[in-house]
Parts: structure tokens; C-alpha cells; sequence
């Protein structure tokens, strides 16, 4: 993700609310936007269409969009542009479930088209939990699973039977996260991928000629391989266990840590992602970040989380300037060798009353910390005249 040229000076922003104590603030109602005018989002796909106009809330775009598997409430572009590849990874799917070729797989190996999905064991967690002893020792995945059993978004019976490997290889190959949040899509991974472990090679290969994107799409290049291997190769406890040791190494408590790593507004991959952003700039204050991310209790914020994480990385891949992380108005801002900066991935900054309590209470955070210089907000989106003066 790269920034617009939009930067909004803080100390600026200080000194207009300072003016304006004890006068009446002027407010702006929240803009609404053509579907088909916003950088980045299509407004139509083959399976879905984005109701116009989009709202907002003065901070990020509300989507309404409208697919053949009901209406969805998607905030954020960011979070939009992740269900466009969902919803084109989902149409992949379908077609492959509706071909010849597929259905033919699922009869030579005994199956009955679809039909199946569910049915294949009934109460997991009570068969588990009578067989983690002696299974740990064949399969060192379980390890990690009964360690964190409750913890994580796993189906231990699913590890032992090669679904849950089989539905991450099939997401990481349309580009898309394995533990998605989008219900027609972690519906159909989880179909196909237990047809694939039952079917075995037949109905793998009918799979497996689903044309990919080659790996995960995230916003860092460079740490994208990774980030697909660990999505691919990893179950979430493998992944919690390996966030716990990397966060760990931050410097950040334990018990922090595990709130984070255990909020369930986040799927295992953003968490991974966050991890592996904050493992990529080596300053101090990097817990300041995971207490708030750890705070977060709704699916939209959490995913906003992850991607400020990705831009704070990415810019510091890029400069090398930051220095620090400090609590700002219950936010992470950045030290850098220019001064304090905000990188927040907000779509739509307009300037009402929940725009001036939040700006006020990160001038009057700069002012107790001594940090009332020079000072910049930078978001990924856009903002209206008012918001910039």
C-alpha cells in the first residue's frame, strides 16, 4: 500500500483547536461517494455490486454490497479491496465445483457432489480430546494444537485428516486468507478442502487446476514469501506459538502478548502479519502498538490494525526513519528522524465532532509528552479542505 499526498499537520490542527475553545467548532456531515469513482474499488464484479453512493463516517468508507450469497457491510477500503479478492477467488471456486470435470472426480472416488461436506465426523473436539496423547507423538503439529487448544481458529480433527493442510494450500494459491472472516468463502474452503482430503488425489487435482496468483496477496513485497510460507506450512497454534517467541523477542510482556495473539477479531494470519511488520522495524515502543491492537474488539478495527502495521513497515523499509513508537491518543504514532508521524490507513477524513475529539486527543498526548512540534498525520485516503486546515 503506498500513501497519497495527503498529510495533515498536526501542530496545525493544535493550534485551530486552541483558537476555537469556547467558540462555536464548525462541523461537516460525513461525505457519500460514487461507488464507481473510488481509487481502487470496483464498483461491479462478475458475483457482487457495491450499492452507491458509499457512505462514511468522517474516518473510513461503509460499503453495502450485494452478492448472490446475501448483503455484506464491509468498512473500510482496505477491507473492500480484500473482499474483491475473496469474491474472485469464490467465483474461481464455484465454477470448479459446478464443472463436469470436478464432480467427476468426487464420483471415482466415491463421493457424492457436495453433499458430503459436514458429515464426515461428528463432535471433533470430544474425539481429540480422547486421542492428543498418543497422536502428539506421530504428528508434531498436535504439539502446538493441544498446547493451545481453545486458543486458536483450528479443527484438530481436520489436522489429522489433511483438510486443514489442503484448505490453506487452496487459499494461499487463490491469493486469499486461509481463516477468512467472509462467511461464503471460509464455507467453501472448508467444503472443497475436506472433499480434497477424502477424495484424495482425483478430486486434489481437479483442485489444483484452479489458475492461482501464486501466493498470498499482501501489501509488502518483501516479506510476502514469508508470510505465504508460514500461511501455507503453519497451523494457527504453529503460527500463535511463533508469534508468542517473536513478540517475546520484542520485548513485549507475555501476558500482552497473549491477549493480542488470542483476540479473536483477528484471523491468525493478521496477527502473523502484524508480527512480522513490527519484527521488520527494530525500535523500542513496539508494544505501545501491540496494547492497542490487543484493545480491538471488532472485526473492522482489527483489520485496521494490520494495516497500519503493513504501513509503518513499509515506510521504514523504505527510510529507515523511525526511531520509536508512542502512545497518542490511544493510537501508535511514529518517532522519526523528521519529527512525530501518524500513518493510519483512513479512507475519508472529514472534520466532525468525533474528528475533533480525536485530533484533540492526540495534540493534547503530544503536549504531555513534550512533543508539541513539528507533527503530521499521514493517512492513505482522502480529506476534505476542512479537515486539512
Amino acid at each position: 500500500m503506498t500513501f497519497r499526498a495527503i498529510v495533515v499537520s498536526l501542530a496545525a490542527i493544535g493550534a485551530a483547536l486552541s483558537t476555537s475553545a469556547g467558540a462555536a467548532e464548525k462541523f461537516e456531515r460525513p461525505r457519500t461517494f460514487p461507488a464507481n469513482l473510488i481509487p481502487g474499488i470496483s464498483a461491479a464484479g462478475q458475483n457482487y455490486t457495491i450499492a452507491s453512493p458509499v457512505t462514511s463516517d468522517g474516518f473510513m468508507r461503509i460499503y453495502t454490497v450485494k452478492t448472490p450469497y446475501g448483503d455484506f457491510q464491509v468498512i473500510g477500503d482496505a477491507l473492500m479491496r480484500a473482499r474483491q479478492y475473496e469474491l474472485a477467488a469464490l467465483r474461481e471456486l464455484d465454477q470448479v465445483t459446478n464443472s463436469e470435470a470436478f464432480n467427476r472426480a468426487l464420483a471415482e472416488a466415491g463421493l457424492s457432489p457436495i453433499k458430503f461436506a459436514g458429515q464426515l465426523i461428528v463432535n471433533p473436539l470430544g474425539t481429540v480430546g480422547n486421542t492428543l496423547s498418543g497422536i502428539g507423538s506421530l504428528f508434531g503439529q498436535l504439539g502446538s494444537s493441544a498446547h493451545n487448544a481453545g486458543k486458536v481458529q483450528s479443527d484438530p480433527i481436520a489436522d489429522l485428516t489433511g483438510a486443514s493442510r489442503r484448505k490453506r494450500e487452496l487459499a494461499v494459491r487463490l491469493g486469499v486468507d486461509p481463516y477468512s472472516d467472509f462467511p461464503p468463502l471460509q464455507d467453501k474452503l472448508t467444503q472443497l478442502s475436506q472433499a480434497a482430503a477424502t477424495g484424495g488425489l482425483l478430486v486434489s487435482g481437479a483442485l489444483m487446476a484452479i489458475p492461482g496468483v501464486g501466493g498470498l496477496i499482501v501489501s509488502n513485497a518483501s516479506t510476502s514469501a514469508n508470510l505465504t510460507n508460514l500461511a501455507r506450512d503453519s497451523t494457527p497454534a504453529q503460527l500463535l506459538d511463533i508469534g508468542r517467541q517473536k513478540l517475546a523477542a520484542m520485548g513485549v510482556d507475555a501476558t500482552l502478548a497473549e491477549v493480542f495473539l488470542t483476540n479473536r477479531n483477528y484471523t491468525p494470519l493478521d496477527a502473523a502479519v502484524i508480527v512480522t511488520a513490527l519484527e521488520a522495524i527494530p525500535v523500542s515502543g513496539r508494544d505501545v502498538f501491540i496494547a492497542r491492537a490487543a484493545s480491538v474488539n471488532r472485526r473492522d478495527a482489527a483489520f485496521f490494525m494490520r494495516r497500519q502495521a503493513e504501513l509503518l513497515a513499509e515506510y521504514h523499509e523504505k527510510t529507515g526513519a523511525i526511531t520509536g513508537l508512542v502512545p497518542l491518543g490511544g493510537f501508535p504514532f511514529t518517532l522519526t528522524t523528521a519529527g512525530v508521524m501518524g500513518f493510519l490507513p483512513l479512507d475519508a477524513l472529514s472534520w466532525t465532532e468525533n474528528t475533533s475529539r480525536a485530533m484533540r486527543d492526540i495534540t493534547d498526548s503530544m503536549k504531555r509528552l513534550g512533543r508539541a512540534g513539528k507533527a503530521e498525520l499521514r493517512i492513505t485516503g482522502q480529506a476534505t479542505p476542512l479537515a486539512r486546515q
